[in-house]
C-alpha cells in the first residue's frame, strides 16, 4: 500500500518563529546602526532674521548656549547663571583645548548686554571659536 504524497491532508505551513526572529534582528541592527542627530534648540528662543550669512556647522563637539528674551541662559536644557556657565566653558576648554566651539543662540528680544557677556566669557575662558546664530530668510527678488 503506497501513500500518495500530493493528495495528503497535511497542509504546508511556513515556520513563523525564525522569520520573526530575522525581522527583529534586522530592526535592532538598523536602530543601532543609525545615528540620531538632534540639533539642540530651545523652543523659547526666537532667533533674529537676516538674509546674509553662512551656515554654521554644528557637530557633537559644539556647545550651544541659548539666551532667552528674558536673559536666562540655557545649556543642554539646564538654566545656568554666569558663574555656572563660566565653569562649563572652562570644562570644555580643558577637554578640547583649541578645538572648543561655542554657538550662541540669542533671542530677538534678548538684551545686548547679556549676549555680550556670554561672548566676553567665551574670550575670558580661552574660547576663540564662537559664533552667533540667526535665522536665514530667503528673499524673493
Amino acid at each position: 500500500m503506497s501513500r500518495d504524497r500530493w493528495n495528503s491532508d497535511e497542509a504546508f505551513e511556513v515556520p513563523l518563529t525564525p522569520l520573526i526572529d530575522i525581522i527583529f534582528n534586522l530592526l535592532i541592527f538598523f536602530l543601532v546602526a543609525t545615528t540620531f542627530y538632534s540639533e539642540e534648540r530651545d523652543l523659547k528662543v526666537r532667533l533674529p532674521e537676516g538674509d546674509q550669512g553662512t551656515l554654521i556647522e554644528t557637530n557633537d563637539g559644539t556647545l550651544v548656549i541659548n539666551v532667552r528674551g528674558t536673559g536666562v541662559m540655557v545649556v543642554a536644557d539646564r538654566i545656568l547663571d554666569m558663574g555656572e556657565l563660566e565653569q562649563q566653558l572652562r570644562t570644555l576648554v580643558a577637554a578640547k583645548a583649541a578645538a572648543a566651539k561655542v554657538e550662541i543662540r540669542g533671542d530677538t528680544d534678548a538684551r545686548h548686554g547679556v549676549i555680550m557677556g556670554v561672548m566676553n566669557l567665551c574670550r575670558k575662558t580661552g574660547i576663540v571659536n564662537y559664533a552667533l546664530t540667526q535665522r536665514i530668510v530667503k528673499t524673493v527678488e
